[in-house]
């Protein structure tokens, strides 16, 4: 079945007294019967290029990196079950994003108890 991208959201998400963008996006059927979604959470990344940052010997430099951010998705550990992967019936678009927010803050919670 298509799906076409029909929403993108982002809040912002506390974990503590770091803040990080989550990025919803919602998609719906070409018949207009089912929704699917995905959820992706930036993260930074400090990248060391391998072959640029040896030298003759094989000593590892450390003098070359890059700070990126990159979107992660994180879909299936937001989500309970596959339904809002695969395409789930639902009447609205609304309900979707409900159950997505309540379910990142669930996901969210779990993360401060650790």
């Amino acid at each position: 079945m298509l799906y076409k991208l029909t929403s993108t959201y982002e809040l912002l998400l506390s974990l503590g007294s770091v803040e990080k963008p989550v990025r919803i996006e919602i998609f719906q059927s070409s018949d207009g019967k089912k929704f699917r979604a995905q959820v992706w959470a930036q993260n930074t990344y400090n990248l060391y290029p391998t072959l640029m940052n040896i030298n003759e010997k094989g000593d590892d430099l450390h003098v070359m990196h890059s700070s990126d951010d990159l979107n992660q998705e994180i879909t299936s550990l937001i989500l309970e079950g596959p339904e809002l992967i695969r395409g789930k019936e639902l009447n609205s678009e609304d309900k979707v994003l409900q159950y997505i927010e309540e379910r990142i803050n669930f996901f969210a919670e779990s993360l401060r108890r650790e």
